[in-house]
């Protein structure tokens, strides 16, 4: 079993010796990708899930001291 992956690791080490051309467009795109995979596969298996986007402040929600101030008038 470990020398067939290690035939198949091989193999795939000699198909590296290829020379390829990207364009620019095509290897910003390719690292566009890997940083959002690496973002989301972090977010999914960080130790911390409560994780809050946003502050939940809006301009509904007063304070308790500008209901009492808007009572007085």
């Amino acid at each position: 079993m470990l020398t067939v992956i290690r035939v198949k690791f091989e193999r795939f080490l000699k198909s590296l010796d290829v020379n390829v051309t990207l364009k620019k467009r095509e290897l910003v795109l390719a690292i566009a990708v890997c940083t959002l995979l690496g973002i989301v596969i972090g977010a999914l298996f960080s130790p911390r899930k409560n994780t809050v986007i946003g502050s939940y402040n809006s301009a509904d929600h007063y304070n308790n001291a500008d209901d009492d101030l808007c009572e007085e008038e």
